[in-house]
């Protein structure tokens, strides 16, 4: 994998910074990575790759893994988008709080948008928390919630969305004298709102985070097949090949028809067929000599 990455470095250099709809989605995906020389079975360690996606070509344009999942690693993560040069008006995200101080101290002009669809899934969740496994057949009070929360984010427009949202929050104190415990769905939906809302009429900020996602099971398919990495280092080279190789890999023919039988790279707008790949390989379009490549990375 070392061998290949070097081999790649020509077209990292290239296409470090590539056409971008200035849409992007990020979202983390937990790994397991050994970290000392326990037998199997003790010695391995939850980290956390982040993923930086158009959401409009499927580029992956930054990849990296932590540690520890936090806003401290979100902050580092946002700041290596931006040392590659991605200067993103939109970034859209699950719930993940981690984002909430971090897109403002390095994007601070970028929209931060939180996919719904993570959104009604929470709030789901809570409900069932709050009104037990079976809420839908034995609650009938908390499915008209239910169904009024799903309808805010089925409105055509702000306007309509608005006074949904009003309405449900009105209901707030009915709910709560009842069944003081759902009180954290009202609070929940007030805290991510103005997030939530700013999807509804706009035809530039996707509502939800699907293009990331489908990046993120790409990759654990990859990382299944490989059976995960032996180190951190390891887990670092494979990030940087998979990077490379998935933004040269078309989608399959049972895809989306925008998207099926294309590259990211091709759906960022470049011509990638016409691209002299072995030459480019070489390093020879950069007039970077062979040679130069094992000073770079050390040949195995």
């Amino acid at each position: 994998m070392s061998q290949f990455g070097g081999q790649l470095l020509p077209v990292a250099a290239l296409f470090g910074v590539v056409r971008s709809s200035g849409v992007v989605g990020v979202d983390e995906k937990w790994v397991t990575v050994p970290t000392n020389d326990k037998p199997a079975g003790k010695q391995r360690h939850w980290m956390y790759v982040y993923v930086a996606v158009d959401c409009y070509s499927y580029d992956l344009l930054h990849v990296a893994i932590f540690p520890v999942r936090g806003s401290n690693s979100a902050r580092a993560f946002l700041l290596g988008l931006r040392a590659k040069g991605y200067q993103p008006q939109v970034l859209v995200t699950d719930l993940c709080v981690d984002y909430d101080r971090a897109i403002p101290a390095v994007f601070p002009r970028a929209v931060h948008h939180q996919c719904i669809f993570h959104a009604l899934q929470a709030w789901h969740g809570q409900l069932r928390d709050t009104y037990g496994k079976h809420y839908w057949e034995q609650r009938p009070d908390a499915v008209v919630l239910q169904n009024q929360l799903d309808g805010i984010f089925h409105a055509k427009t702000k306007r309509t969305a608005q006074r949904r949202y009003d309405k449900v929050l009105a209901l707030r104190e009915a709910y709560v004298a009842q069944t003081p415990e759902v009180a954290a769905v009202f609070a929940s939906l007030e805290r991510h709102w103005p997030k939530l809302v700013n999807a509804i009429e706009s035809d530039r900020i996707p509502k939800t985070n699907n293009t990331t996602e489908l990046v993120n099971r790409r990759f654990d398919q990859h990382y299944q097949t490989f059976c995960g990495s032996d180190t951190i280092t390891t887990a670092q080279t494979y990030l940087a090949v998979f990077e490379w190789c998935y933004r040269f890999t078309p989608f399959t023919p049972d895809a989306q028809q925008r998207i099926r039988g294309k590259c990211p790279l091709e759906l960022a707008g470049y011509e990638v067929a016409a691209l002299p790949m072995a030459q480019l390989c070489r390093g020879q379009m950069l007039n970077w000599p062979p040679e130069a490549l094992g000073e770079v990375v050390p040949r195995l």
